[in-house]
């Protein structure tokens, strides 16, 4: 949804949430330099990281301290590298990634592969893993032939460090070449990587605490710049792959005068494409776009048109100008049906479950549950077991209303690891009477894997469990939230009940 460009702030109740709320002074002072922004130069995704024979191997250094952002050496920061944003890594269907951790930081930390269809046990996409400060942790992520191509992303998802880790630098694209990058239409095309993500300085102009910036005073940087620039001939189609690798913010993307062609959603390649003025893009999220230039030089902006999250509300403001100049080139468009849905959608039904996102506020700290639990009070029996091989339909409903006595109307965007979904149904959810109404059909035109969930409202999906038995997680991912409580777990299991495997280990104290 589209709001005026008003100094909207996020107010927290406890101080607590995904921004705090911020008054006068020099954060304040930011926030009206941040919506008007500083024109960059071209928006460049930085080091790319290519696999070669087969394999990606890399080391990613955490580097607490100075990094360059937007041209300028901020202090404050954690980055891999040295690099904001992180370096993109590049691989193919069946390749390995052989990624060498160094944690230099002062906290735990491991990597998340977000979106990934590999295994969730031993040195792959094993959220469980802990890497002391210090230490080193050598992953060997194996992926599958059949993996989709798209953009994906990796950072940290240690419980409880995920959204500092992350404010602080700590997160980088990663493309698995294919998809729709291989349609005849699509080859060929110059191809755009936007990595969208917040920011903020504090007053003594060094990397600020991300629970002391408001909405309207946090900065929106496209590769880890403020307002850079692409150039697009008149005509041209050009092939964007943008990603949410953030913390918090919700995005309301528009392009002056243009409209973008869906070809891919959360690293898959869809069904059937479709048109739109405006892409929603909460944290997490992913699109494959076409972009044809409107006949004509001169130069249109990329923008957030702004979004009412509920306790967030986030400004409009440029993110990107797009100069269309040079001699006319020729647009290319694709067909509307590109692949059909997987039969595992017809297929039947082995479970049905339901799932509550909920808040509240205790002893003045902001807390996030699903189904009334935090994730650190979860033990062996609160762990969703599923078997491999096969198809479930979960429901997630957003109890996070002041109808239902939260402190907050809140939206939440809902995520999975491992194996993605197909959203079939969406609709409104009294909290109060849990009755259902406006039950609407989905599309039902693509792969997701982060989908938002409105409040009073409720998301249904289908999902097949293929591949990998193990232990993985699910969770909202406003960082905040999921830091807090919002997440649980869940073993995809063999025949034999086998699936959880050794070092896939609920919180400590347990």
């Amino acid at each position: 949804m589209n709001l005026s460009r008003r100094q909207l702030i996020a107010v927290l109740a406890g101080g607590a949430g995904a921004f705090a709320a911020t008054g006068t002074g020099a954060l304040g002072a930011l926030g009206a330099r941040a919506l008007q922004g500083t024109d960059q130069g071209p928006a460049s995704i930085g080091e790319v990281l290519r696999s070669a024979n087969g394999e990606l191997r890399v080391q990613l250094v955490v580097n607490p301290g100075t990094a360059i952002v937007n041209g300028s050496a901020v202090a404050g920061l954690s980055t891999y590298n040295g690099e904001f944003p992180a370096p993109t890594l590049v691989v193919r269907p069946g390749d390995r990634m052989r990624i060498r951790l160094l944690n230099n930081g002062s906290t735990i930390t491991n990597l998340h592969f977000h979106g990934m269809h590999v295994s969730p046990r031993g040195h792959q996409d094993n959220v469980f893993i802990e890497v002391d400060p210090g230490e080193v942790h050598e992953y060997d992520v194996k992926i599958p032939r059949d993996h989709p191509g798209g953009l994906f992303w990796y950072h940290p998802h240690h419980h409880t460090e995920s959204g500092p880790q992350v404010w602080a630098g700590l997160s980088g694209l990663i493309i698995v070449e294919g998809g729709a990058s291989l349609l005849p239409q699509v080859r060929g095309l110059r191809r755009q990587s936007l990595a969208l993500r917040e920011g903020g300085l504090g007053p003594d102009g060094s990397w600020a605490d991300y629970t002391t910036l408001s909405t309207d005073a946090t900065e929106l940087y496209v590769n880890g710049m403020l307002n850079p620039r692409i150039s697009i001939r008149p005509g041209e189609t050009q092939f964007w792959q943008i990603g949410n690798i953030g913390v918090a913010t919700y995005y309301a993307l528009g392009l002056d005068d243009h409209e973008f062609t869906v070809v891919e959603e959360d690293g898959a390649m869809v069904w059937r494409t479709w048109q739109t003025d405006t892409l929603i893009m909460p944290p997490g999220k992913r699109y494959g776009v076409l972009v044809t230039a409107r006949r004509g030089r001169g130069t249109v902006r990329l923008r957030q048109l702004g979004y009412d999250q509920g306790k967030a509300q986030w400004p409009a403001r440029p993110l990107m100008r797009m100069r269309i100049t040079g001699d006319q080139d020729r647009s290319v468009s694709v067909p509307t049906h590109l692949a059909d849905p997987p039969g595992w959608l017809t297929a039947k039904i082995a479970n049905r479950r339901v799932l509550t996102l909920s808040q509240d506020i205790v002893e003045g700290e902001s807390q996030f549950y699903i189904d009334g639990l935090i994730f650190d009070e979860l033990t062996f029996k609160d762990v969703i077991k599923v078997r491999l091989g096969t198809t479930e339909e979960w429901v997630i409903r957003n109890a996070s209303s002041k109808m239902a006595g939260s402190p907050e109307n809140e939206e939440h965007p809902f995520h999975i690891h491992v194996n993605d979904f197909v959203v079939v149904e969406r609709g409104d959810w009294d909290p109060l009477t849990n009755k259902t109404s406006n039950r609407k059909a989905a599309p039902m035109r693509s792969y997701s894997d982060t989908e938002t969930i409105p409040w009073n409202a409720y998301m249904r999906f289908r999902t097949h469990f293929a591949d990998y038995t193990g232990r993985s997680v699910y969770h909202c991912h406003l960082l905040f939230h999921e830091d807090h409580g919002m997440m649980g777990a869940f073993d995809i299991v063999d025949a034999n009940g086998e699936g959880a495997g050794p070092g896939q280990h609920l919180p400590s104290h347990h």
